[in-house]
């Protein structure tokens, strides 16, 4: 089994979301494309914590988010979205 392929970020997190649809444990899966498992987990790791985009879901159409409430003066319902980046660094957005 050849480990030592250098793939990009890209390349990583298509792996990582095949590995998560495919219903196989990330072991199985590794096993049988010839991925190091220790690369996937770090990889895996890295892309969730950076929120790198992975189909998993990262994207949010602010424009579609309506949460129960009370319209504001404006008649839009208030919302809240926090973005942790990790390391005490987070983003709030807030309408309302």
């Amino acid at each position: 089994m050849d480990r030592r392929k250098n793939r990009s970020r890209e390349q990583w997190g298509k792996i990582v979301d095949e590995q998560e649809q495919s219903g196989l444990t990330a072991k199985d899966y590794c096993e049988g494309r010839s991925i190091g498992l220790a690369s996937f987990y770090h990889w895996r790791r890295l892309l969730r914590t950076n929120g790198a985009g992975t189909a998993g879901g990262s994207f949010i159409d602010m424009g579609q988010i309506d949460s129960p409430g009370v319209a504001t003066s404006t008649g839009l319902r208030p919302w809240v979205v926090t973005l942790d980046f990790g390391e005490g660094f987070k983003l709030t957005l807030q309408r309302g």
